[in-house]
């Protein structure tokens, strides 16, 4: 079935904002934006906590957690010791089976205790002392062990956050939403939205897919179905390598060429395209790629294994100076006229 394409609303003004929401906005305009992602479903409360205050010390825009409440008030309790400008807390959440959803369950029966899949896992939540054990709080869904076990005793599962959404969405300190979907459908998308529109009028939305999983007339209605449903703005995180944890110089070409064909779909249409940020493979690299004449038009990126594992085993100052290195590349203003 041929879905309709209509022109894309503008944006709601700025004056509708808070001050951190306008000055994240104002941020993705100038194409300066970064954004620490905590990860969907990763729950260790210390390791959130010093990355947390890392990056908002080095005075990242956003800062994009699990929907849990104590993990919220945790984030904001630190980005106010961090004694630095107020970043905008996002939560995440599934639309439908999301990859960023998901975490590591053991067959214990099928385990021969061999202890290959340690080395892969990159957050240690899968030690072995004894017998192998999983943290559940650690584990962020990379899948990264599941080829290593030679008698296929590890599954990834959905991990649920049903049950949280509400008591996220509800907490004062949530000031954007990121809502991750596989199957990128406009249906489900305003089903969502009208579900919980009264706990999202007033947060930024962010919309985060992989392109090429669906014809663009979809992608375009799903944005569409977004914006005009959403009173506040709307922006686009695309998804190049999710979870890559890959630090190799090519890394986020996925990303940006997603991003790129993204940008085309909209532009054949005869519309606008959204702002558009990019996520999954992105490193210190990236920053570089991104003064490219065909990667301007990028608002910016999301960056999560690589900023996390920069940091959380230093000491707060420490932390604090690489977060520092890390943004600061991606934060010059790189604004130019097409």
């Amino acid at each position: 079935m041929s879905l309709p394409l209509s022109p894309l609303p503008k944006p709601a003004p700025l004056a509708s904002l808070s001050a951190a929401q306008a000055r994240m906005w104002q941020a993705l305009l100038q194409r300066r934006f970064f954004k620490l992602i905590g990860g969907g479903s990763f729950t260790q409360a210390g390791k959130i906590a010093t990355v947390s205050q890392a990056y908002s010390r080095a005075g990242v825009d956003c800062i994009d957690i699990a929907p849990d409440a104590s993990l919220i008030g945790l984030v904001q309790q630190e980005m106010k010791n961090s004694q630095s400008r107020i970043a905008v807390l996002m939560v995440s959440v599934p639309l439908d089976p999301d990859p960023h959803f998901r975490k590591i369950e053991l067959n214990e029966p099928g385990c021969i205790q061999c202890g290959l899949c340690l080395p892969a896992c990159p957050t240690q939540a899968i030690t072995l002392p004894d017998t192998l054990a999983i943290s559940q709080d650690l584990c962020y869904g990379c899948g990264r062990c599941v080829p290593t076990c030679p008698t296929e005793a590890l599954h990834l599962l959905p991990f649920q956050v049903e049950s949280q959404i509400e008591a996220a969405l509800s907490h004062p300190a949530t000031e954007a939403v990121e809502i991750h979907s596989h199957y990128i459908d406009p249906y489900m998308l305003e089903a969502f939205l009208i579900r919980w529109r009264p706990l999202l009028k007033n947060k930024l939305l962010a919309l985060c897919f992989r392109p090429e999983t669906v014809p663009a007339e979809q992608m375009i209605r799903f944005v569409q179905t977004a914006q005009q449903t959403h009173p506040l703005p709307v922006f686009l995180q695309i998804d190049g390598a999710p979870m890559s944890g890959n630090d190799h110089p090519e890394a986020s070409r996925p990303a940006l060429k997603s991003a790129l064909q993204t940008r085309l779909a909209f532009e054949q249409a005869g519309l606008t395209p959204p702002i558009i940020t990019i996520s999954g493979g992105i490193n210190r690299h990236t920053a570089t790629l991104l003064q490219a004449p065909e990667a301007q038009f990028i608002a910016g990126v999301g960056m999560g294994t690589m900023a996390r594992q920069a940091v959380w085993n230093l000491s707060p100052e420490e932390a604090a100076h690489q977060a520092h290195r890390i943004t600061q590349a991606f934060q010059q203003d790189r604004w130019r006229s097409f």
